[in-house]
Order: structure tokens, then sequence, then C-alpha cells
């Protein structure tokens, strides 16, 4: 769920829709619980995540914390965090796993793109 108290556009980009996904379903029963063993299959682990603590299969990403300046160097995005200064080139780090929630920012081209609180 997206806290719209939280939410702020940033140079005003708005978030596109087909970014704001739940994490894959891999890993989930037919019924759409999650399935430890078909999650641990799939290369995850089962977590609880969010304001909800809701029980989920969360894939970790390989290039987990690196440094990046653009989401085009991540699996998942670039992220920063939302107070990062808007002066000169801001260094995020690629999201560990698919199911990143708190207050963030995207890092594109160098520069804080969005922020966004996801609970």
């Amino acid at each position: 769920m997206l806290s719209a108290a939280c939410s702020q556009a940033v140079a005003d980009e708005p978030m596109p829709a087909d970014e704001i996904a739940a994490p894959d379903a891999q890993g989930m029963a037919e019924d759409g619980d999650p399935n430890g063993a078909a999650c641990e299959a799939a290369g995850g682990f089962l977590d609880r995540r969010g304001r909800a603590q809701t029980l989920m299969c969360v894939h970790p990403y390989a290039d987990a914390g690196k440094a990046c300046t653009d989401n085009q160097q991540c699996d998942g995005k670039c992220v920063a965090a939302v107070d990062d200064g808007p002066d000169g080139e801001v260094v995020g780090t690629c999201q560990a796993d698919d199911a990143l929630f708190g207050c963030y920012a995207e890092v594109v081209d160098g520069k804080l793109v969005r922020a966004i609180c996801v609970d």
C-alpha cells in the first residue's frame, strides 16, 4: 500500500503504474499463500514485510548493495535515502530483494527522480 502522505514526486516525474508492483508470485501456493518449500526452490525465503508484516516469498538480488547511479545498473532499482541532496551526482545502492518497503528515492542518471514510501 502506498502512503500518500509520504509519496512525493521529485523533478515532477510521476511514478509509472507498471513500476508499482507486488513481489512476484514464485514460491506461492495456488491459493496465493506463501509456501516455504516452493519459495526456497524458487531461490527465495519467507519473511514478514511491510507495516502489516505480511508473510511473503522474498527473492534476493545478486547485486544487492552495489553502488549505482542509475536503475539500469541494478537487477532491481537503484535507491538512495529520500533526503540525499540534489546537489551533484547521487550515488545509491542496488536494492537487496524484490520486496522493497519503506521510504526511498530512485536514482536515475545520477539524480533523485522520485521519492516514495511503501508500507
